[in-house]
């Protein structure tokens, strides 16, 4: 992956898992939501060069502490912000959630995914019945995922009626973001994934597809693979 490829999808990660504040300075990409809670959504961003790394961290505590919120920093793409990395722990950030960022190419991963024997069901909106099958099948949803612009598939695996995995696929830029996959226990292995991977990214209006794990979810990981996905590149975040 080039680095313009990395910023790449972390622009439609931005975009696809929005802030209700966003704001560009001192080379962060600042974000605050009181909505969605995810980190994704209450994190600075390094997006340029930080000419004065420690004037700049003071800035992005700044504007958290204005919002009584926590300095999260997401460190992104780890191999290339070492240095900032080493600088946050130096000041007592932790290092959490170390997340693994992968890609494949939606043609690759239709090839990869067979027709199966599950109704896949899309909806343009978070409604009743894609959060009841969230529940069904064992998640807890995000909420306001309502805020999430369009395009973006709310899609429910079936089998005979009965929801057995879930999932949501947004657009932006060439890239789909798949997020909140989750397969009913007594359902995982049975191909569930590849089932909503094929209709949710099959239908969406981008070439490439991309989604995020946690590192360790070795058996998440290498399901995906099995599905065509490669490593783009690695994050994680420095709390304060």
């Amino acid at each position: 992956m080039t680095p313009a490829d990395v910023w790449a999808i972390e622009r439609a990660a931005v975009a696809t898992w929005p802030a209700s504040t966003v704001v560009r300075r001192d080379g962060w990409l600042l974000r605050h939501c009181d909505l969605l809670r995810r980190r994704r959504s209450n994190s600075a961003l390094p997006v340029g060069p930080l000419d004065d790394p420690e004037a700049a961290i003071d800035a992005a505590e700044r504007f958290y502490a204005e919002r009584s919120s926590p300095a999260i920093v997401q460190v992104s793409p780890l191999d290339e912000r070492s240095e900032l990395d080493e600088l946050l722990a130096a000041r007592g950030y932790r290092a959490d959630a170390p997340t693994t960022v992968m890609r494949t190419e939606r043609e690759a991963l239709l090839r990869t995914c067979p027709v199966s024997d599950f109704d896949v069901l899309l909806d343009a909106e978070p409604g009743s019945r894609w959060l009841d099958a969230v529940a069904a099948v064992g998640g807890r949803p995000e909420p306001s995922l309502g805020r999430v612009p369009a395009p973006v598939a709310f899609a429910t695996a079936v089998h005979r009626g009965v929801p057995v995995g879930v999932g949501m696929f947004a657009v932006s830029g060439g890239w789909c973001g798949v997020y909140g996959m989750r397969t009913a226990p007594e359902w995982r292995r049975r191909g569930v994934a590849a089932a909503l991977m094929r209709s949710g990214a099959g239908r969406a209006s981008a070439e490439r597809v991309f989604l995020q794990v946690e590192t360790g979810n070795s058996v998440a990981r290498s399901r995906y693979e099995s599905l065509g996905f490669t490593l783009a590149h690695a994050y994680h975040y420095r709390v304060r």
